[in-house]
């Protein structure tokens, strides 16, 4: 995974985020209660894959960076 794609990957993931943190906000205009628990799970589940999917690709990011490092010191230790 290059660059470019990990800091899109990482911005729709921040925004998952602050959605479902939006969501549950938005929960406690609601006046109905099914409707306020509905909005709330929503917005927790919007919440838990934003977060996941930050990690994940952090962890993307650590493997990458790591391989990529490993590629150079065998160039210099073949050299």
């Amino acid at each position: 995974m290059n660059c470019r794609k990990l800091k899109i990957a990482r911005l729709f993931s921040l925004t998952a985020c602050m959605i479902g943190i939006i969501r549950v906000i938005g929960a406690c205009s609601v006046a109905d209660q099914k409707l306020f628990y509905l909005y709330v799970q929503l917005g927790f589940s919007t919440f838990a894959a934003g977060a996941f999917a930050m990690e994940y690709f952090r962890i993307k990011g650590q493997q990458s960076r790591k391989r990529k490092e490993m590629k150079g010191y065998e160039r210099r230790k073949a050299a």
